[in-house]
Formats: structure tokens, sequence, C-alpha cells
């Protein structure tokens, strides 16, 4: 996924939530084939650099049937950790692969994250986890990196299951809504990270 602004994301999703594609989806829900269809959405936006949200069609399951909120989140948060884990294993062995289907903003981006300190594992994952900044490009970053896949996905299981965690909520208790008070959480989330990133990399040095 391309990186966005906050403030465009919303008006985005809440689109992607209109469409005929979200819709069906909620229609499916009551099956089991919703539940798929989540985690193969939620699978390859973390595999795949593609532009693909997960969270409306999280939303549009958890509205159909909230009784199964926490089924939903769970298998997001699953299918988004295994697609991290497959990002992962193709950077890590087909890089040279990736490196040349890199289109020149999704190379750019990546670059940018090299420079941020591929080596850190935790800081690396977190932000790919919690902030707009790509998941996938963060899984290729701590590959190329060296970093360990098992702190990548336990890292992961924490940064995704507190994205995830709050979209779920928001959507439980407001509604439509949900996204509203989802991204302004995730927000000051966002800004949060950025800062002690900026302070890691100051004190580093």
């Amino acid at each position: 996924m391309s990186m966005l602004d906050t403030t465009k994301l919303d008006s985005h999703v809440e689109t992607v939530l209109t469409t005929r594609t979200v819709s069906r989806a909620q229609s499916l829900m009551g099956s089991k084939s919703g539940l798929w269809l989540i985690g193969l959405v939620s699978f390859i936006e973390s595999a795949l650099p593609l532009p693909i949200i997960t969270d409306p069609f999280m939303v549009a399951g958890i509205l159909a049937n909230r009784s199964k909120t926490s089924l939903i989140v769970f298998i997001t948060l699953l299918s988004s950790i295994a697609g991290g884990v497959a990002a992962f294993i193709m950077a890590r062995y087909f890089f040279h692969w990736l490196e040349v289907m890199m289109t020149s903003g999704v190379l750019e981006q990546f670059q940018s994250l090299i420079q941020m300190d591929s080596s850190n594992t935790l800081v690396i994952t977190l932000v790919g986890s919690l902030t707009p900044i790509p998941y996938t490009l963060t899984a290729w970053v701590v590959a190329v990196g060296e970093g360990g896949l098992l702190l990548f996905m336990v890292t992961s299981f924490f940064g995704r299951g507190f994205r995830y965690g709050i979209v779920g909520l928001c959507t439980y208790w407001f509604g439509p809504r949900a996204l509203v008070y989802a991204r302004r959480s995730l927000g000051l989330t966002t800004v949060l990270i950025a800062i002690l990133v900026a302070l890691y990399i100051w004190l580093k040095l």
C-alpha cells in the first residue's frame, strides 16, 4: 500500500465502505466465506505493496455481525502477520526480483526506511504496524537488514493487534462512524511513535 496522508485516508476509507465490493463483503459475513474474504484481503495487503486497505472490509464484516467482532479482529490480525512473514521471506531470499518490480515511489519509501535504522527490528516493525507507512515495506526492510523473523512476528502481533483492536472496538461501539474515532486514536498513536523514533535516532547519533 502506498503512503497516504491521514486526512486523505479517512475519505478514501469512507468511499471504499460504500463500494459494491465491501457491500458484498457485508452480505457474505453471515457465512464462513466472509471470514475467508477478510483474511485474504488482510494477507494480500501485508504481503504485497498494493493500494488495498483492510480496515473497511473488517469494519463491514463487524457491522454485518457484531457478535463476531473478536473473531474477525483475530483473523485479520493473524492473516496480516502471515502476509508480513511472506513479505519478509520474499525480501530475504528474492530481494533482487522485488527490487526490479518496485515502482519509483515504493523504492523511494523503501530507501527512506533503510536510512532510518534497518538493523533495529523492533523500531521498524512498530513503525509499519502502527503508522500509515506500508507494513509490507517494513517487512522488506527488516529482512534486508538481517532482522530476526521471530522478533518481527512478535512485534507485529502487538503492533497490528493494537491497530486492529482499536478499529474493531470502535466499530463495535460506534457503528458506521467507527473509522472517524479509530483514525483519531491511531493518528495520536502515529504522532507518538514518530516522536519516539525521532528521539531514538537522535540518541543513536
